[in-house]
């Protein structure tokens, strides 16, 4: 039996559509589900975010993209539970966006995972260590980007006028586009950098 009301429809395949279709009716239904998961965890870091001088309103209208990226990123042949995989993307967000000491110029939304910060990293040949990719690196990389919104939406968001990033609700009103189109945009933004980075290198 064909199940009409998204509300019946199990995870998994909400998942699915946000992967494979970019649905933004299961995107919303799943954030629905989860939003308050993600403002608890938020809460609990709420000492965190204080010393490193981020606003925790800022970091729960973040909620709806770090559920996107955790349903695109979601690998359900590991065996581990969409829940599981949205709290440790959680609290990776929270700890990287701590952790960087130039909220404005480090591109923490890059480090999705270890390996994405790997591949959007200059790697000194010297040396171990890794380098974020700075801002002026990624609009000069992007002012080839077939779409112009990309390079605005990345200006307007990694500013380094910007004593921190604004979120992606603010960013959806400032040009006048959902945040699932703010959000399909900046990821298709990544995806272009990564392919130039990886040329480059």
């Amino acid at each position: 039996m064909e199940k009409n009301n998204i509300r019946d429809i199990e995870d998994i395949e909400l998942i699915k559509k946000i992967s494979l279709n970019e649905d933004e009716e299961s995107l919303h239904e799943l954030h629905r589900r989860y939003k308050n998961m993600y403002y608890k965890q938020a809460h609990k870091f709420n000492n965190f975010f204080a010393i490193n001088n981020i606003e925790l309103e800022d970091i729960l209208k973040d909620s709806l993209y770090i559920v996107y990226n955790s349903a695109k990123t979601f690998d359900e042949s590991k065996g581990i539970k969409y829940i599981t995989w949205l709290g440790s993307k959680t609290k990776f967000y929270f700890l990287n966006m701590s952790n960087c000491k130039d909220k404005s110029y480090c591109l923490l939304d890059f480090k999705e995972t270890e390996k994405e910060l790997e591949e959007l990293s200059n790697k000194d040949e010297n040396s171990k260590k890794t380098s974020p990719i700075t801002y002026k690196e990624v609009l000069t990389v992007l002012k080839n980007c077939s779409d112009e919104r990309i390079p605005r939406i990345f200006e307007h968001r990694y500013h380094p006028d910007n004593r921190k990033p604004p979120s992606w609700r603010s960013i959806s009103e400032k040009f006048n586009l959902s945040s699932q189109t703010i959000i399909n945009l900046h990821m298709k933004g990544l995806n272009y950098v990564r392919k130039k980075m990886k040329n480059l290198s």
